[in-house]
């Protein structure tokens, strides 16, 4: 199944603005492969609806009209993170309209709804944490097919996850938790005015109040937002490596950063802020030592200790040379910006200036750098374009030299580099993770 480009905005952006025509496709099935109507402006397009399957003409929720503007994206275009906002948002939403339009005759209506949304809500965003978890072998528990929210995340509170602000957003949502499972311990009690034992829910209660109710969905969603970016991004770094048992990669970076510079540890200081550090995040002796193992041999974490790391093949002096041989292309002050360009004599005679410049550059480059250099610049470069972890930095290497060797084309790779008018800035980016932040300071001069 493809999606057509721009017809779904992402689960994680406000899409309130979003009046766009909205299809739900399968190309294939419409005989249109390699994206046929990926040029058809969206205004210009009209929306297949023979694609619903089974959906007949009459059906009262799921035909489709030729007004596309509200097709709402659901089953193999939706996504879980629709199912965990959803409810959430319907509660806020609701609980809203109520007040805002001073809807005092159906408050007694809609309090429940709103309530049930809310605690569908909590049990989807523990379950879905637990799932993700579980995915990357941190539980050893996948989900509860029950709807006890207690339960579920009395697991998370127990696994005591190896990541402080993960364990923090799970320990905000137990106001929440403990609320709502005590009038409705399995996900019935809002849903039916008997409950399983025919008796009528929620007997014990008899008012809530809507701006009390709104007030702490307002809370709520803060806390379930944190822990669904969260969770994703603390499976990212477990499984860079650096991290141990009972910390997470950003917990390292946050101890790193409280620590006196490396050659400072044996002075009083050092042991203060041990006695810190081993108190925030409740560790040992051995946990704390075991931190201090995988900061000292962390590219990045290095850094904030005082610490350097060198390259892999090249030395500082042949980068800073790069770099300059680049400066010949790309001198301090030129615009880099396209701008609209007219073919005259001057401008023919200072692109064949340009060409000649960097056949010059690029020969001099393929004399003096190795199929490894070229490979760790390439690595460099791109780490510092996109992102990622350092310590993939060595096997990204090792994958470019195999690469290039298959290629055996290093005029390409360089002038490939040469042509980028960000190579330096991707440089900056880049040396300070990568463990030289003194080289960046130089190379910043360039």
């Amino acid at each position: 199944m493809k999606k057509l480009a721009g017809a779904r905005p992402s689960v994680l952006s406000n899409s309130a603005t979003d009046t766009t025509s909205r299809f739900d496709i399968d190309l294939c099935d419409n005989g249109l492969n390699g994206g046929g109507l990926q040029n058809v402006p969206m205004a210009g397009r009209k929306p297949l609806l023979s694609v619903e399957r089974n959906v007949s003409a009459e059906d009262p929720f799921f035909r489709l009209t030729n007004d596309s503007i509200w097709n709402a994206c659901i089953g193999r275009q939706g996504d879980e993170e629709n199912y965990v906002e959803g409810y959430l948002e319907a509660a806020s939403e609701l609980a809203s309209a109520v007040i805002d339009k001073k809807l005092y005759g159906k408050r007694d209506t809609l309090v429940l709804p709103i309530l049930y949304n809310a605690r569908h809500a909590i049990e989807l965003t523990l379950k879905f944490v637990i799932a993700r978890l579980f995915e990357a072998n941190i539980l050893s528990q996948s989900p509860r097919l029950d709807h006890d929210i207690q339960a579920h995340w009395q697991l998370l509170t127990d696994a005591n996850i190896g990541d402080e602000e993960l364990r923090q957003c799970i320990s905000e949502l137990e106001p929440f938790v403990k609320s709502l499972s005590r009038v409705d311990d399995d996900g019935q009690e809002l849903r039916y005015h008997l409950n399983r034992e025919e008796e009528p829910s929620l007997a014990t209660y008899s008012l809530a109040n809507l701006e009390v109710i709104r007030a702490s969905l307002t809370t709520l969603s803060g806390v379930a937002s944190a822990i669904r970016y969260r969770t994703p991004d603390y499976i990212r770094e477990y499984r860079s490596g650096a991290c141990t048992k009972k910390l997470s990669r950003n917990d390292l970076i946050t101890i790193a950063k409280a620590l006196p510079q490396r050659n400072r540890w044996k002075e009083q200081r050092f042991d203060e802020c041990k006695t810190r550090i081993k108190g925030r995040f409740v560790l040992s002796n051995h946990q704390f030592s075991d931190a201090l193992d995988v900061i000292q041999k962390n590219r990045e974490m290095k850094v904030l200790i005082g610490q350097e790391t060198t390259l892999q093949y090249l030395p500082d002096n042949v980068l800073i040379w790069v770099v300059q041989q680049w400066r010949k292309r790309h001198p301090k002050g030129q615009s880099q910006e396209p701008t609209a360009v007219k073919l005259d004599d001057q401008l023919f005679a200072e692109m064949l200036e340009d060409a000649k410049i960097q056949d010059e550059v690029v020969s001099a480059l393929e004399v003096r750098l190795t199929t490894q250099q070229i490979a760790e610049m390439e690595v460099i470069f791109y780490f510092g374009r996109d992102g990622g972890f350092p310590e993939q930095y060595e096997e990204q290497i090792e994958r470019r030299i195999e690469q290039h060797t298959l290629e055996d084309d290093p005029q390409r790779q360089l002038r490939h580099l040469m042509d980028k008018t960000n190579f330096l800035d991707a440089l900056l980016r880049a040396l300070p993770r990568l463990g030289r932040p003194s080289l960046a300071d130089q190379l910043s001069h360039s």
